[in-house]
Formats: C-alpha cells, sequence, structure tokens
C-alpha cells in the first residue's frame, strides 16, 4: 500500500517537474526570441524633448528681422558648472575654464557669471519640484551638459572638438542661436531674449502642458516684440522615447512658433536712423539721442519706429556694460515708446481745437500779444524769443490760425484760461495723450494727462491760476511720447484717433471721431500749414518744402528741461571704517545706488544723504537753474490743389515726428530734419501717396 502510494507521488513529481522542464524549453529555447522583444519593450529609454524653432520677426515685406539659425556650442556637464559657481575669486581657476576662456576670448569674469546664473536657475527649479514633492527629488537638468560657449560657427566647432576631446566634462553639440539685423536702427524694436525666470516658471500659463510649458533651462522674450509676441513666436516642444533595442514607442513632433510680421518699413527704418546719425551731431549743440516715428493716418500703422543711437543686437551681451554706462546718450533707451517728454508747442493746436470745440473762441476771435501776459510780470508768462534776433515776439492781435502760425504763447496763455485745466485735459484725452498708443510693447509708457482728478492723486495739491496756462503750452506736468506725438499729429491730419498698430494681423483697431466742427478743423490745419509755408512761419526758413504735389504742414516745438545726471558721487565708509567716495555712472539716483551696492556690497552709506549728483548734461553754466530745451517738429504732408494750395478734402497719408534731445529749438534743429524726412517720404512712398482718397474720413 505504502509503495502504490510512493510511486503515485513520485509519477506525480515527475509530471510537474515535466511541464517545467517543457515550460522552460519554451521560454528559453523555443520563444525565447519574442519574449526578449517583450520585455525590451516594457524597458523603455528615458523620454527625449525635441525642440521647437522660434518664430521668425519680419518687415511688413518679408525681410527677417531676427530668425532661429542651428549653431555649434560648446557644453559643459552640470557638475563642473556647480563647481565653478560657488568657486571663490581667490581660488585658481580650473584648467577647462582657463581653456573655456582662451577659446573665444571672454572673460573669466563673463564666464564665470554664465556658471553663477545656470546653477542658480536649476538648483531654484529642483528646489521647487522637491518642494512640491515633499522629499528630494533630482531633475533632468542636473544630469545634462549646459551650454557655456554658444554660436559656433563650422570652423570654429571643429577647432572646439580638437581643443576639448581630451575634456570629459566639455563636449560640442549642435544647438540654435537667435540671430537679429544688424541694423542699429532695430534693436529696440525686435528686443532681445533672456533666461526663463522663476517668475516665468510659477506663473506659466501653460504650465498644465508638458510640452509647451517653460523649462527652467530655456530662454523667452523679454523685450521688444520678443517679449510681446512671446505666445505667438514660441512653439512647443516634440517628444521621442524608444525602446532599449531601438523601437520607437512615442513619437511627437514639435511645433514651430508662428511667424510675426511687423508694420515696419525696413528701408525706411534704416534710412531715417542714417539721417539722425547725420543731421543730429550737425544741427544739435549737444548731441544726445533723438527720435523718429512715421505713422500711416487711416490705418495708424507704424511704418518707422527710430530710437537714435543703436547698436548691433546680435552684440547686445557682449556689449552690455559699455551700453550701460553710456549715460549721455543711453543707446539702451526705446526712446519713441520708453521716454516721456513736455512737448512744448506741439499740443497748441491741441489747445486752439479746445477752445474752438468748447465754443470758448471762434475762427475770429484775436487776443493781443505784446510778448508779456502779465503787464507787471516781466519775468514768466512770455512769448517767446528768437534764437537769431534775440528779440522777444510781440505778435499783436491773433487769431487761432496766426497764433498757431508764429507759435504765439501769449494766445495760448490767455485761451488756457478761458478753457480751464478740465476742458483742456480732456480734449488732450480724445487725441490719446495719458494712454498707452497700443503697440503692446511692455516698454510702453502712458505719459502724464494732468487731469483734476490726476492732479489730486499725485500733485495733492489744488489747481493754481497757472496751471492751464502751462498746459496749454505743453509744459507743466503734461509729459508725452515721441509715439503718441506722432499719434497726435495723425489726429491733427485726420480728426479721428485710432489706436496704433506695430504688429500686423491683429485686428482692426476701434476709431473714434472728435466732436470738433468742420471749421474749427480748417482754421487749425490752415495755421499748421502756414508755419512752414508762410514766410512769417516759425519753421519757414528751415523746414520750407518744395514740391508741387504735396506742401509739409506742422507744428514746431521747444520744450524746456533741465540737464540731466550722468554720475552720482556716492560718499561711503569701507570695511576698516575709513571715509571714501566713488563716482559711478548713472541717469538715475536710483541705479547709481543698486550699482553701487552691487559693487561694494559690504560698504556704509545713507542712500538719502551720500548720495549726490557729481556731473550733468549738458553741462550746466554759472546759474543753478539754467534750463535747455528738446527740440521737436511733428508734421503730415498734405496734398496740393492746382492752385498749390492745401486740398482740405484729401487727408493726408502719412504723419510723423522728430524729436532731437536737448536740440534747443524745434524750427532751427528739428525743422531741417523735418524738411528731409518729407522728401524721403515722398521718395519712397510716392505710389502710396498717389492713391490718397478724396473724403476718405477728414472732416471738411
Amino acid at each position: 500500500m505504502f509503495d502504490r502510494r510512493l510511486k503515485i507521488v513520485l509519477i506525480v513529481l515527475a509530471a510537474a517537474l515535466l511541464v517545467i522542464v517543457a515550460r522552460l524549453v519554451d521560454l528559453q529555447v523555443l520563444h525565447a526570441g519574442d519574449y526578449r522583444t517583450q520585455a525590451d519593450a516594457v524597458l523603455l529609454r528615458p523620454a527625449q524633448p525635441l525642440p521647437f524653432v522660434r518664430g521668425r520677426i519680419l518687415d511688413r515685406f518679408g525681410a527677417v528681422l531676427a530668425a532661429d539659425q542651428p549653431c555649434w556650442q560648446v557644453a559643459v556637464d552640470y557638475d563642473a558648472i556647480v563647481e565653478e559657481a560657488r568657486r571663490e575669486p581667490v581660488r585658481t581657476v580650473p584648467p577647462l575654464w582657463i581653456r573655456l576662456s582662451a577659446f573665444r576670448g571672454e572673460s573669466m569674469d563673463v564666464l564665470h557669471q554664465r556658471a553663477r546664473d545656470i546653477a542658480a536657475r536649476v538648483e531654484n527649479w529642483a528646489d521647487r519640484v522637491s518642494a512640491a514633492a515633499g522629499y528630494p527629488v533630482p531633475i533632468r537638468e542636473q544630469r545634462m551638459p549646459h551650454p557655456i560657449l554658444t554660436a559656433l560657427d563650422d570652423q570654429m566647432q571643429v577647432a572646439a572638438r580638437e581643443r576639448f576631446a581630451a575634456t570629459p566634462s566639455a563636449h560640442v553639440t549642435d544647438g540654435t542661436v537667435r540671430v537679429y539685423h544688424s541694423s542699429p536702427s532695430l534693436p529696440h524694436i525686435v528686443g532681445q531674449l533672456g533666461a526663463v525666470g522663476p517668475d516665468d516658471l510659477m506663473n506659466d500659463p501653460a504650465s498644465d502642458d508638458p510640452l509647451s510649458r517653460y523649462e527652467p533651462i530655456e530662454s523667452r522674450g523679454v523685450s521688444g516684440v520678443e517679449y510681446a509676441a512671446e505666445r505667438l513666436l514660441r512653439g512647443r516642444r516634440g517628444r521621442i522615447q524608444q525602446s532599449r533595442n531601438g523601437r520607437t514607442m512615442e513619437d511627437i513632433k514639435p511645433l514651430s512658433g508662428r511667424d510675426v510680421t511687423l508694420t515696419i518699413r525696413m528701408d525706411l527704418q534704416e534710412r531715417l536712423y542714417e539721417l539722425l546719425d547725420e543731421r543730429i551731431p550737425q544741427l544739435c549743440p549737444h548731441p544726445a539721442g533723438g527720435s523718429v516715428v512715421v505713422l500711416d493716418v487711416e490705418s495708424r500703422e507704424i511704418l518707422a519706429l527710430v530710437s537714435y543711437p543703436g547698436y548691433d543686437a546680435n552684440l547686445f551681451r557682449r556689449l552690455y556694460s559699455d551700453l550701460r554706462n553710456d549715460v549721455r546718450f543711453e543707446p539702451l533707451r526705446f526712446r519713441p515708446v520708453a521716454n516721456v517728454y513736455h512737448p512744448g508747442s506741439i499740443v497748441k493746436p491741441m489747445t486752439c481745437l479746445a477752445g474752438l470745440a468748447s465754443g470758448v473762441i471762434n475762427t475770429e476771435s484775436t487776443f493781443h500779444c505784446d510778448g508779456y501776459y502779465l503787464e507787471n510780470v516781466r519775468d514768466r508768462y512770455r512769448c517767446w524769443e528768437s534764437t537769431v534776433t534775440g528779440q522777444r515776439k510781440a505778435h499783436g492781435d491773433v487769431t487761432a490760425t496766426s497764433a498757431l502760425r508764429g507759435s504765439c504763447n501769449i494766445f495760448m496763455y490767455h485761451l488756457g484760461d478761458a478753457v480751464g485745466v478740465e476742458r483742456l485735459c480732456r480734449s488732450f484725452e480724445w487725441a490719446g495723450l495719458g494712454h498707452l498708443a497700443g503697440t503692446g510693447l511692455r516698454e510702453e509708457r502712458f505719459g502724464i494727462n494732468p487731469t483734476p482728478e490726476w492732479l489730486a492723486l499725485y500733485r495733492q495739491a489744488p489747481l493754481s491760476p497757472g496751471d492751464a496756462r502751462n498746459y496749454a503750452i505743453g509744459q507743466g506736468e503734461l509729459v508725452v511720447s515721441p509715439l503718441q506725438a506722432a499719434n497726435l499729429f495723425a489726429v491733427y491730419a485726420s480728426g479721428i484717433w485710432k489706436p496704433t498698430q506695430l504688429i500686423r494681423g491683429l485686428g482692426e483697431p476701434r476709431a473714434l471721431r472728435l466732436p470738433i466742427h468742420a471749421d474749427a478743423w480748417r482754421a487749425v490745419r490752415e495755421g499748421m500749414f502756414q508755419v512752414t509755408n508762410d514766410t512769417e512761419g516759425t519753421a519757414y526758413v528751415t523746414a520750407h518744402w518744395a514740391n508741387e504735389r504735396f506742401a509739409l504742414c506742422g507744428k514746431t516745438g521747444s520744450a524746456t528741461t533741465p540737464p540731466k545726471p550722468t554720475h552720482y558721487r556716492i560718499d561711503y565708509r569701507n570695511a576698516n571704517g575709513n571715509s571714501q567716495s566713488v563716482a559711478l555712472p548713472a541717469a538715475l539716483k536710483r541705479d547709481a545706488v543698486d550699482a553701487f551696492r552691487e559693487r561694494f556690497p559690504s560698504a556704509e552709506f545713507d542712500a538719502e544723504k551720500d548720495v549726490v549728483v557729481e556731473s550733468l548734461f549738458p553741462p550746466a553754466g554759472t546759474q543753478s537753474d539754467e534750463k535747455y530745451a528738446h527740440a521737436w517738429f511733428g508734421g503730415y504732408l498734405q496734398r496740393l490743389d492746382t492752385s498749390g494750395r492745401p486740398d482740405w478734402n484729401t487727408p493726408p497719408r502719412f504723419a510723423f515726428v522728430v524729436l532731437v534731445e536737448f536740440g534747443g529749438s524745434g524750427g532751427h534743429v528739428s525743422g531741417p530734419i523735418a524738411r528731409d524726412i518729407a522728401q524721403m517720404l515722398f521718395d519712397l512712398l510716392l505710389g502710396e501717396l498717389a492713391t490718397q482718397t478724396v473724403n476718405g474720413g477728414q472732416p471738411s
């Protein structure tokens, strides 16, 4: 009985063993290849991101202003970058970084700062990921090399492979570089890319999409159109994932960013920059900088937006220190949109329109000018003084038209008093003053339209009798950007306010027809015609443009301004308690303080008492209250009829403004430049000028 049971158990065990052996033969011999394939499919390689190509920036005719181009780069392992970022300045520089510095002549300070920036960005992101997870989490960027030398061409990449062949932590890889048009007329418009920062990662609108969201090692637009059109220009990363045997398990193609077309005409933009580069040193006693803006009156598209001086955008990082410290010319300033100035006499047409629209005056009303507004006060509220004869103007009895022709301050003082601040500022509001011009650029400023509400909030003082007088001649708190001023002249030309456009394809802007009757427009436009076409006009000698088909109409302006600081002296105590001082280049006190703290982090000083202006530009004279003036001219080209008179039924096609900082007289400095601009517009845009239509929206 026992033997029988034992045999049964042995048979069962033998059968089970045969099944196991058979299964092993099936796994290891018969279907080994199939099972190995399935196992490999489960073991995937890490997914690899596929970079997108950022969209191009084009001018209105398709000229490329900015585009990604393939390049080579030298990338360094992250551990080596962290080691360099943490290196104290007194310690010996590792051989790798000496070779990197020598390869293209970049200073060790620049490379050291680059390493610190990369390490800071990656560590910041790693801290955020770990904090969200609740425990330390390594991120991909800590295991990959990062570019240190970029934009290498084919010849340089061959040299780099030879130079760094024996350096295991340096790798020559492919990449892309943003390449800009080299014209110095463009960098402010196109803008720059910069590193993605913590705020970008925290406030990323695409944070839920792993392929669209920002990564800590990426770049994004930080200025100009690169910033304004970031969501259009930026593409979407792709992703590829493979098994260990090379089989593709996922393949998501990258999506390139969209091209962005600007309203700018590159040919006009460059020629206007060259004009400023030639004429400002010739005409201006204290050359510093300037702006030109040209608008299409009907569409308000910006045809030119020139900030002078400029630079080659491709050299921005290499030249940054020099550009930042040039506090006289301030080449980094985007003058047409980021700087605001007193408009001076270029607002006088709007002052007249305010009086005419409100019924305070009519087209025949007169005020008398004997050179002074107040009989017993001769040191203020005066008419202007000729820079040629030195004599103060006394225009006699003047109407709105003749007051504009001669730029009579006394007429404007009387009119400002009669109209009052509220109605005067309301008319400025109609023309867009105190509002953004509509480009979408982050650099754009509102300017100031000093309404009673604004004065109560910011000046915190009641209206004074002189406020309306100052605003009537474009002084006081009233400030505008050159772009706002150009749009003001488009309003003078058409009777319609619209926001300006810099990026095409964003829709038709809204329009506002000003509530001003035709007789008022005709009187004001006649005055602007006489400014340059009547022998008594303030710009006849310098800006009269002889042309059989068109006339230059416009208005000069000289906006008084004090000299600007260029250096600040800071008195401080060093680490040993000794008193010292240093002069730093800066246009603003806060910039000087920031630069000082960066340069002398352990120094002690009082930011209120120990920081004083060291030097000014233009140099101040013997009187501490000496003032200079910015020189304005704004205008448009008006079609003439067969008798040589303006055809007021045909709206002008183009309006423009030119500003020369510290130029002095608008007529004598900006006037000749305006005449050159009129000829340039005629030469370049004659075909478009000839297509003007009668009664195209201009009040008659």
